[in-house]
């Protein structure tokens, strides 16, 4: 829902997502918004994604463009100056395209990018850069990366060499919990 004197800013903003989506998506035609009136004030705008031959309501578009979407709006926010945090960046997202994106924010973005993540391929992205890489150990401590030569932090965090987060799980640990026979 947008406001009557923010429908033109509003399509604005929305034509620079539509061209950030075509990126990801080379078959997307065009982002059609529909609005329809609430009142006086205000214009609900419903988001088509065309494809040519059919179109999908927002609501139903795959979880990862969805996010995409989400994204852009986070992302401009940094490379304008914003400071913004994004819980869990690696939700529904392919692994190549949340590092192109932190990528562009490391050599574009003016503000700041702060993020948690459960995919470790980002800690080599940003392995270079000074101060751009913390762990919360399992007693809720804060333990920063330091760069150490050569060292990837992707393979001392795997290895169980990052102060703190004990790896104390084995693939043997899983044995039969899933092939019980009762």
């Amino acid at each position: 829902i947008v406001r009557v004197d923010e429908v033109d800013k509003y399509k604005s903003f929305y034509q620079k997502i539509e061209n950030f989506i075509k990126v990801f998506k080379s078959d997307l035609i065009q982002i059609d918004l529909e609005e329809k009136s609430i009142n006086s004030n205000e214009i609900k705008i419903e988001k088509y994604f065309n494809y040519g031959d059919y179109k999908v309501h927002m609501e139903f578009e795959s979880a990862g463009i969805k996010k995409l979407v989400k994204l852009y709006v986070a992302i401009h926010n940094a490379v304008s100056g914003g400071i913004t945090i994004i819980d869990e960046f690696d939700a529904n997202i392919n692994d190549i395209y949340l590092n192109k994106l932190i990528e562009y924010v490391i050599y574009h973005g003016q503000g700041q990018l702060l993020f948690t993540t459960h995919n470790t391929s980002p800690m080599d992205t940003l392995r270079n850069q000074k101060k751009s890489i913390d762990f919360i150990n399992e007693s809720g401590e804060l333990v920063n990366w330091v760069i150490n030569g050569n060292a990837s932090p992707a393979k001392m965090y795997h290895n169980g060499a990052i102060e703190g987060l004990p790896f104390n799980i084995d693939s043997f640990d899983f044995i039969g919990l899933f092939d019980e026979q009762e």
